[in-house]
């Protein structure tokens, strides 16, 4: 178990020592690959949990997912976002305990652009709920999180 955990870590950062520095934004703030007092800082996240079950049978398909990502999500937050795939639990309105595959997004921003960002949460909310038949989405915000570029 140890091996693999070190060549998984190796193998990472080779990948990320070939990688060029490119322009990176975070939500409009501009990094340009340099480390900046600018843009490193207090920021906030908000995290969506979305389980990949359909109730009544099926999963959403990756393909589905993709779809979504860039009808819905990118068109929000073009300048990023991180989706981290997952295995959750969530008891039914019925009492049934499901277990499903489900992805995480995560979204960094700044307080100033809260409201706004909120407001496009909410409905990426929305619209996942309803294309995807699901009776919750789970929403995590936490505030004053430090980053560092």
């Amino acid at each position: 178990m140890m091996k693999i955990a070190t060549l998984t870590i190796s193998i990472w950062l080779a990948l990320l020592a070939t990688v060029p520095p490119v322009e990176a934004q975070v939500f409009g703030v501009g990094v340009g690959g340099r480390h900046s007092s600018e843009t490193s800082g207090k920021y906030f996240r908000s995290e969506l949990f979305m389980g990949l079950s359909i109730p009544g049978g099926g999963v959403v398909s990756e393909e589905d997912w993709e779809k979504f990502l860039s009808e819905v999500v990118t068109p929000m937050f073009p300048a990023g976002f991180t989706v981290l795939s997952s295995r959750g639990q969530y008891r039914e309105s019925s009492g049934v305990i499901a277990k499903e595959p489900s992805h995480v997004l995560v979204f960094l921003y700044r307080k100033s652009n809260r409201k706004k960002v909120g407001s496009n949460i909410e409905k990426i909310r929305s619209e996942y709920k309803k294309r995807f038949q699901q009776e919750s989405v789970l929403r995590v915000d936490m505030r004053s999180v430090d980053v560092k570029f």
